[in-house]
């Protein structure tokens, strides 16, 4: 039961609070701060948090509520979990809602956006929070005992113990994660339709629309999700065939496993992955 009730909280706060960020109506029953001429606290704008956040990144309170949609971005799963956290131990990742390895890769990375609201059940506890990528290294790390993560399916956020007022040298983290997809894709009938419209002599809608959304930057580190012109985060195609978001997929298939493949070079490895190549036995056979 106690774990139940640290998830409630995992989820952005009171149903009052949920509601007011995710309708943006005001409720016109009086609250209970307007009651006692208490200064009342400002709704939180959860879409705002969500679209103006780092792309991989790790945020203090307030934390954003799980609403429906934002950006290019709609709801398509969430689950809740728990983990443990030791003095002196490597971080322990996020799973996935079936306990599983969380669903992170390279190969189109940005076509699914997450956010994870954390807390430390024991307040005395601060975390280490981190998201790994594929090569193993740490893209952002911020040292917390609550907040919320915004991240893509390249990284897989983790946590560490980090230090403690008290006594304690291990800790749990309660945690929400809410998994997004993106909710357009380019229209695959435009190319021709383009083609038979210059044929004809006509103008095309881009054309003759200056506004429609171009690629300002390829976000670094995660090969594939982009930058829009509206200020919009989704995939674009060119992103993910930069040298560097090749590099990202080839440090996938190599840094991943316990073992290096045997047909990969010491110094590829190295290079890649940032550590000494440790290969399989041989058989004994």
């Amino acid at each position: 039961m106690a774990i139940g009730a640290w998830l409630i909280w995992g989820r952005g706060g009171s149903d009052r609070s949920d509601r007011g960020a995710s309708t943006g109506v005001a409720s016109a029953v009086p609250s209970e701060d307007q009651a006692t001429g208490k200064e009342e606290q400002p709704e939180i704008d959860s879409v705002a948090l969500l679209e103006n956040a780092g792309v991989q990144s790790v945020n203090p309170a307030p934390v954003p509520a799980a609403v429906d949609a934002w950006g290019d971005y709609v709801k398509n799963r969430s689950w809740s979990g728990m983990l443990r956290v030791f003095e002196g131990q490597d971080a322990t990742p996020v799973t996935d809602d079936d306990h599983s390895r969380f669903p992170a890769t390279m190969n189109h990375c940005g076509v699914a956006m997450y956010l994870v609201t954390f807390r430390s059940v024991n307040e005395d506890v601060l975390l280490g929070t981190q998201l790994l990528n594929a090569a193993n290294n740490i893209d952002a790390s911020e040292t917390m005992s609550d907040g919320w993560i915004l991240t893509t399916n390249c990284d897989t956020p983790q946590f560490a113990f980090n230090s403690s007022t008290g006594i304690s040298n291990l800790g749990d983290v309660v945690y929400d994660v809410t998994e997004y997809r993106q909710s357009s894709v380019a229209d695959p009938t435009a190319d021709s339709a383009a083609a038979s419209a210059d044929v004809r002599g006509e103008s095309t809608a881009s054309e003759v629309d200056e506004g429609e959304p171009y690629v300002v930057e390829c976000l670094q580190g995660v090969p594939g999700p982009a930058r829009w012109s509206d200020g919009t985060m989704a995939y674009a195609e060119e992103c993910a065939n930069t040298p560097e978001a090749q590099r990202s997929i080839r440090a996938e298939g190599l840094c991943g496993g316990l073992y290096a493949p045997g047909d990969v070079s010491r110094d590829e490895f190295e290079a890649i992955c940032h550590r000494a190549p440790v290969y399989p036995p041989e058989d004994a056979s």
